[in-house]
């Protein structure tokens, strides 16, 4: 009875709402969707409910080949079984589209620079960028190169099955997002799935640090640039341990020639702290078992829906587990009766910036190798939700298209990225062909297709085998090429050749009895090929050192280590800081109680503890207060400031360094002791600030983590967990970042594996489903994923039960 007089009630409101707002009223800029429609009792908000997730539905598609079923279990994990591969992927189409629809579409829509068409011109910087940077180019490339490659009809197959789900939608079981949002579902595309292939490509491996490095080597100087920025650190643990030289073939180096001037503020590049990921390996002599024990977590920005999708695909070729990209056909990191596979970022640059030396100031001819060229016109046109289109011109040059306009035309950057390139292999297969390997060789050939983003590409087999690839495609380079922004008017100034595939740095069964990827610097001093490029250098020292150990270990040891929050660079910082002041009874008394319990202090960012988040505001006032020069530049150019290991070397190796001498003081020289000191006194005012305003200074409290939604709504998102971890820890969680997935497989007879994620199945907001595993995650607990149940096993305990039929 409640039900019914409640449902009159909202009947009579939204009749008055449909009355008043009939839909026709534009509101500029203002986010609401019309709401007569949104509140409509038989199309609207009101009809987004989790009916989709619950019954059996019985679905007839065209171009499936053989019946195929789905058993939702009690997570909402699909446990699809097909006939083929080809109906499998349909299927596994299908059931990505059911929970993540809108995802999918905001996905392709971001890297095609499209969100303006929904959110108006707050989001038009975004699509701008990604129009620049030439996104959907490199995604039209990507699908044209595809088209001839191949088990093509593998992906053709996967969007079939989008598009059956798309296809029998009612405007009254849209996503509550495209509701909002007043937009409908469009039909999925190859370039749509390439458009989101592409994206990743740009979070993993997008970014240049060309215009600060050139930056700082005109402002710095030759001589101090090379003290500061030191390429290689001076103790480093390669992903590759040198067990045997390496051999290089004869390839055509390029031949660098450095823009030799200050680029000042057109050109801006950002990178989160964090972004990169952990796997690691044991063999069975460092196993209680005897079998390898794989594991991997990602470290990527954390979203509701989460960016990944749990899923277990069975046909009689394979049975594989493990988490997919929502709009990408495979498995991207999971494992199957014989095999568990991951991947971790790479970190080797693969951009080049080029100057572009026009002819004049109306850019119509730019110069290569003596000649005048004409660069291409991209016209690209941005809708704009609520005002008219915008019309931005991106010129293409021989090196790709210009991302950077300067006012004047004298400092115009063309990005030469290696994500625009159209592919020669069947890149696309490389998720597919790896669900049915059977031993690490079979990996190694089903992942060969694979050029970028580079990955490292690491697996465990239950014969025994563990390995590790560095996999993409890299362009031979001469030393410090690539380091600068280089000159753009002579074509042999760009890539001329790329390594070959079987020289990038490559492991199988080490002596060292594991394998571990952090993303640390692929190989040696001694790998002959040269790389830049941004690289780890913390969590892949505590990673090797446990691995090290005399010791076996267990799956819960697996577990407690990806969940494990210590920070060795606060060990040495902090012990550097110990050698340093001898005598504390000389720092004022707040610094006194706070250095007191930095040096207890056991290193560890639980969510409890207050003196992570002391020694985070000391070391963020030390970079401030040593780097002062270089940050005072920051309002005029792109600046880049030496790594912290570096500042580290600096206070131990070279306390009386000239960047530690305060420029303002002209009465005394400071040294690495003055700046340390003075950093403890600004980081105890603060926090003793914090402190007065009961401000919550526990390291959860002051960086608690918020998972947001796509759309940012805080009332969709999962917002202040208390959450262990940091940047450098293991355990790499961040503001809003941070380990995506976390799987550990034992690679026994029966394999077992283990794994969750900070989100949920479904990408409704009102199921269940939807953020579900947030506790288990933060807790470091795991759910078993159980890929060994019988058909008829799944459909007992079944939430909910798809069959799929082929329609004559």
């Amino acid at each position: 009875m409640k039900q019914r007089i409640w449902f009159v009630l909202t009947l009579l409101f939204t009749g008055v709402l449909v009355a008043v707002l009939n839909g026709n009223v534009n509101i500029p800029a203002n986010p609401l969707p019309p709401l007569g429609k949104f509140l409509d009792p038989f199309q609207g908000a009101w009809q987004s409910n989790t009916n989709n997730e619950q019954g059996s539905i019985n679905i007839p598609a065209s171009g499936l080949k053989a019946p195929a079923s789905v058993y939702y279990d009690d997570k909402r994990v699909p446990h699809i079984f097909a006939e083929n591969t080809y109906d499998a992927l349909f299927v596994q189409g299908y059931v990505e589209a059911q929970n993540r629809l809108f995802q999918m579409e905001f996905l392709a829509k971001v890297a095609a620079g499209e969100l303006s068409s929904m959110f108006g011109e707050r989001t038009l910087s975004i699509d701008l960028e990604r129009r620049r940077r030439g996104m959907r180019y490199a995604a039209e490339n990507a699908v044209k190169g595809w088209e001839k490659q191949p088990g093509y009809d593998r992906v053709l197959s996967y969007i079939a099955g989008i598009n059956a789900y798309i296809s029998q939608l009612n405007p009254k079981d849209y996503p509550l997002e495209f509701k909002l949002l007043n937009i409908e579902p469009t039909a999925w595309t190859p370039l749509k799935s390439a458009l989101i292939f592409k994206q990743m490509t740009f979070t993993l491996n997008g970014m240049t640090e060309d215009v600060k490095y050139t930056n700082m080597y005109h402002v710095l100087g030759a001589e101090m640039f090379a003290d500061l920025f030191p390429e290689k650190e001076t103790i480093e643990n390669p992903v590759i341990p040198m067990e045997k030289p390496y051999t290089k073939l004869a390839n055509i180096l390029t031949s660098p020639d450095n823009f030799q001037s200050i680029i000042y503020k057109d050109f801006y590049e950002t990178r989160p702290r964090g972004v990169g990921s952990n796997s690691w390996g044991v063999g069975g002599s460092k196993s209680q078992t005897g079998k390898p024990i794989f594991c991997n977590d990602p470290h990527l920005a954390l979203a509701l829906p989460s960016i990944w999708i749990e899923e277990h695909i069975r046909t009689p070729e394979f049975n594989a587990y493990g988490v997919s990209f929502p709009g990408f056909p495979g498995i991207m990191i999971g494992f199957n009766d014989h095999i568990a596979w991951g991947e971790t970022n790479v970190g080797q640059e693969v951009i080049d910036m080029h100057h572009i030396k026009w002819k004049d100031a109306s850019r119509s001819a730019y110069i290569l190798d003596g000649k005048e060229m004409k660069p291409t016109q991209r016209i690209e046109t941005i809708y704009v939700k609520g005002q008219d289109p915008i019309i931005d011109t991106v010129l293409y040059t021989h090196w790709g298209p210009v991302y950077s306009k300067s006012k004047d035309g004298k400092t115009d950057l063309a990005m030469r990225w290696i994500a625009h390139d159209t592919p020669e292999t069947p890149e696309f297969n490389t998720f597919v062909d790896a669900l049915s390997a059977r031993n690490y060789s079979d990996y190694i050939k089903a992942t060969e297709p694979y050029l970028s983003p580079a990955q490292n590409f690491g697996a465990a087999d239950n014969s025994g085998n563990i390995g590790v690839r560095v996999n993409g495609i890299f362009p031979v380079k001469g030393p410090g090429d690539g380091l600068f922004v280089k000159k753009g008017d002579k074509s042999a100034y760009g890539w001329q050749s790329y390594i070959p595939k079987d020289q990038n740095p490559q492991i199988i069964n080490p002596r060292r009895g594991f394998i571990a990827t952090a993303n640390q610097v692929s190989a040696d001093k001694s790998y002959p090929y040269y790389f830049n490029g941004r690289f780890e250098h913390y969590r892949n020292a505590t990673i090797n050192g446990i691995l090290a150990r005399d010791t076996t270990f267990t799956i819960d040891d697996m577990k407690a280590m990806q969940f494990n929050d210590y920070s060795i660079k606060a060990d040495r910082f902090i012990n550097t800081l110990r050698s340093m002041i001898t005598d504390p009874s000389t720092l004022s008394s707040s610094a006194k109680k706070w250095f007191d319990k930095l040096m207890a202090w056991n290193f560890r960012y639980t969510a409890k503890s207050e003196e992570a988040t002391f020694f985070e505001l000391w070391y963020e006032r030390m970079e401030q207060n040593t780097w002062d020069e270089i940050f005072a530049l920051s309002d005029t150019m792109d600046v880049r400031v030496p790594e912290d290991w570096r500042l580290m070397e600096l206070m131990k190796d070279k306390p009386n360094h000239n960047m530690f001498d305060d420029k303002k003081t002209t009465s005394t020289t400071e040294k690495a002791l003055d700046i340390a000191i003075k950093s403890l006194d600004d980081a105890s005012r603060k926090i003793d600030s914090l402190q007065a305003t009961k401000s919550d200074i526990t390291w959860s409290g002051y960086k608690p983590l918020n998972i947001y939604h796509l759309m940012r709504l805080p009332a969709l998102s999962a917002m202040d967990i208390k959450a262990s971890g940091c940047v450098d820890a293991i355990n790499a969680t961040g503001v809003s970042y941070g380990p995506s997935w976390r799987m550990v497989v034992s690679l026994e007879e029966k394999v077992k594996g283990y794994g969750v994620y900070p989100g949920g199945q479904s990408g409704n907001v009102a199921s269940r489903y939807y953020k579900n595993y947030i506790d288990t995650w933060t807790q470091g607990k795991y759910n078993e994923l159980n890929n060994s149940g019988t058909a008829d096993g799944y459909q007992k305990n079944a939430t909910q039960t798809l069959k799929f039929t082929p329609a004559k």
